[in-house]
């Protein structure tokens, strides 16, 4: 590749660099020896220009967008094959990137530049492209890489992270892309350099690494320039082909439902029959213990096979074990009990396991009947006390073995009538009827007739108030009579209006939130 050249914009000195980074000192233009079109992204990174070729190389031009206090800044020109100039236009306040102008020199972008020793203009030399070529002597070169006084500073440009990393397979090879020319370094998680390798042309590597690496090794990857810049690290994890040890110290309880054992932390262990049926699993933890629970138990000697594979699928050989040969305790709950009736609250019936034994709960969990099934899959058992006013009841049946079935759950019929209304008092002019009954319960206010004059519900805190209609008057004979949801109604209340002059209905009447005290005017 041929030399970068740097012409000053304030010295009027033109510099020329081997290919390669450089950075500038102040405003100038920079010639770069590609034609456009191999051009495949121009970047902005703070100050710095970085361009990328479709080969995969990247050169970056530091400082390139800064300005000088005039607000002068720097241009750049491409050669094409055919010599033409081709100078890249940009917006320095937005860069999204550049189009192309051919100019027929470089005297036509900055006028009034010195010339190079001779009458030949330092930018007519560079347009040529001469510098580097015999006879050019008038402009500063340096030759070798670096950038020299007039233009450019050496490079301290790292190349960038290395990417598209990846280990073959058999864990013998790391592929990946870099900057052409730099040394690619590799090494494992304890530093030690396990294979190296220089970027091709076309911005790609390929390492052979000693050791193999195929147990999910972490790799760092890093590349150099001929500066001696190094990037920052790319990292990669290489793949996993190494199967796991058979697990090791297995043993399984006496009653054949747990098997215990170590094995590779991470990795999942199963557990399989002589006919090859999947008994349980588990994965090991960090500490490489397991413990597995087996399903349905192993009590009767089989044989098992213990094997683990880890996250990348290699299983390990199996490990043999013998389930304890003992007698199957019986673990099986009985089902739930069926057909269900409760008689006056007090019995209990229904169908079951023969043998079992039923428990009836309340809803405070106290044991409030018992009994057994019998032979013919039928029980009745008494209940004290009596449950007749919608509870919830938690019934159940326990084996021999003392197998607990899955609680059933049952509500009483409600069969109980609510108490007779209390503490009635009638309004002013007749118009309304107070009183306490049972919450939820709706009271019915009839007249000697057994005309219905009110209705209404009983409040969650015991009390109610109801408008009369008519209006009674003293003397009336009432009847109040309160029902509850279930239907269930109470024993008639019989209520004769006050013959005396009542006062007036208290007023401002508030009841506390828990329902226990009434305050107001009178």
């Amino acid at each position: 590749m041929d030399n970068i050249v740097v012409a000053d914009k304030q010295t009027e000195v033109a510099t020329q660099s081997a290919w390669g980074n450089i950075n500038l000192k102040g405003p100038g233009v920079v010639q770069m020896p590609v034609a456009p079109d191999k051009v495949a992204t121009v970047t902005q990174r703070g100050q710095d220009l970085i361009i990328t070729l479709k080969s995969g190389e990247k050169v970056t031009i530091g400082n390139f967008f800064a300005v000088d206090q005039a607000g002068v800044g720097s241009d750049i020109v491409f050669v094409g094959e055919d010599g033409t100039l081709w100078h890249a236009q940009y917006d320095a306040t937005a860069f999204t990137g550049f189009t192309f102008e051919d100019v027929n020199s470089l005297d036509e972008l900055v006028a009034g530049i010195g010339t190079a020793g001779s009458a030949m203009p330092t930018w007519a030399i560079a347009g040529l492209s001469l510098l580097g070529i015999g006879g050019a002597a008038a402009a500063a070169d340096n030759g070798g890489g670096g950038s020299g006084g007039g233009g450019s500073d050496p490079d301290t440009t790292a190349p960038a992270t290395p990417i598209d990393l990846l280990v073959s397979p058999d864990g013998l090879r790391l592929t990946g892309r870099g900057e052409a020319g730099t040394t690619v370094s590799i090494r494992d998680a304890t530093g030690n350099l396990i294979g190296s390798g220089t970027v091709g042309a076309d911005g790609t590597f390929d390492v052979t690494l000693n050791p193999p690496q195929i147990n999910s090794e972490n790799l760092e990857v890093t590349l150099t320039d001929g500066a001696g810049n190094v990037s920052t690290p790319g990292t990669v994890t290489a793949p996993d082909v190494t199967a796991p040890l058979a697990p090791t110290d297995l043993a399984i309880n006496e009653q054949g439902t747990t098997l215990t054992g170590r094995a590779e932390p991470g990795s999942t262990v199963s557990v399989r029959g002589a006919d090859g049926v999947l008994l349980g699993s588990a994965v090991a933890g960090a500490d490489g213990q397991f413990s597995i629970t087996l399903q349905p138990p192993q009590t009767e000697g089989q044989a098992l096979e213990v094997s683990t594979k880890d996250a990348a699928g290699n299983t390990s050989p199996s490990a043999s074990i013998a389930a304890p040969d003992v007698e199957t305790p019986d673990t099986t709950a009985p089902d739930q009990p069926t057909n269900l009736a409760l008689a006056s609250g007090v019995t209990l019936t229904g169908r079951g396991e023969p043998g079992a034994t039923v428990q009836v709960r309340d809803a405070a969990g106290n044991i409030i009947g018992t009994g057994l099934v019998g032979a013919d899959g039928l029980f009745s058992v008494t209940l004290s006390p009596a449950q007749a006013n919608g509870e919830a009841l938690d019934i159940r049946l326990v084996d021999a073995a003392g197998n607990s079935s899955i609680p059933l759950e049952f509500t009483a019929p409600d069969i109980t009538p609510p108490s007779a209304v209390s503490d009635i008092a009638v309004g002013s002019g007749g118009l309304a009827l107070s009183g306490r009954g049972e919450p939820g319960a709706t009271v019915e206010v009839r007249d000697a007739n057994g005309t219905v004059i009110g209705t209404g519900v009983v409040g969650a805190n015991g009390t109610f108030l109801i408008d009369l209609d008519p209006a009674v008057q003293p003397g009336d004979q009432l009847s109040l009579v309160q029902t509850d949801p279930s239907g269930n109604a109470s024993v008639a209340l019989e209520y004769d209006v006050p013959l005396t002059t009542a006062p007036d209905s208290p007023s401002n009447l508030v009841i506390d939130a828990d329902g226990t005290t009434l305050t107001g005017s009178a």
